[in-house]
């Protein structure tokens, strides 16, 4: 319901020429009362407050969903990485298991106890690698910085 289709009550109200002006013409060109031209100018800017409340929700909406849409991105990739690697210990873990059984072991010797060459070579393959990974990654996202840094100048 407007406010023009409500029980209508008295108000008066200092207004400078210009304002008043205003009023007069928006009545005339509606063809209505001068009361009737603020209550449609007031119902009008309530509506369009309300309009600018949702676009402003929209936007932040959209803003949002694009952030989070290279945040889901890296996520998969994350699980994806997380699912091998879970499957390959499971699998390491079975034949750990079968080979313990097999040679009928009564006692485990762990790293801290002894620390086989074998282990230490194995260890140093997969520091080489994680500073390789972590090599690619580091200069993948200097390639990705650089390319926004281009397009920025020449958007400028």
């Amino acid at each position: 319901m407007s406010l023009t289709d409500k029980k209508r009550q008295g108000a008066y109200f200092m207004l400078n020429p210009a304002t008043k002006e205003k009023i007069k013409m928006i009545a005339n060109e509606n063809h209505m009362s001068q009361a009737n031209a603020v209550a449609l100018m007031v119902d009008a800017y309530f509506e369009r407050r309300e309009e600018e409340h949702v676009l402003l929700k929209h936007t932040i909406s959209n803003l949002l969903d694009e952030k989070l849409a290279s945040m889901k991105d890296k996520m998969n990739r994350i699980q994806v990485a997380s699912n091998v690697i879970d499957r390959d210990t499971k699998i390491i873990l079975e034949f750990m298991n079968h080979y313990y059984l097999v040679n009928k072991f009564k006692n485990l010797i762990t790293t801290e106890e002894l620390k086989t060459k074998g282990m230490e070579q194995a260890e140093q393959l997969v520091q080489k690698r994680i500073h390789k990974q972590r090599k690619k990654k580091l200069d993948y996202e200097r390639q990705q910085e650089l390319k926004q840094k281009k397009q920025l100048e020449s958007q400028e």
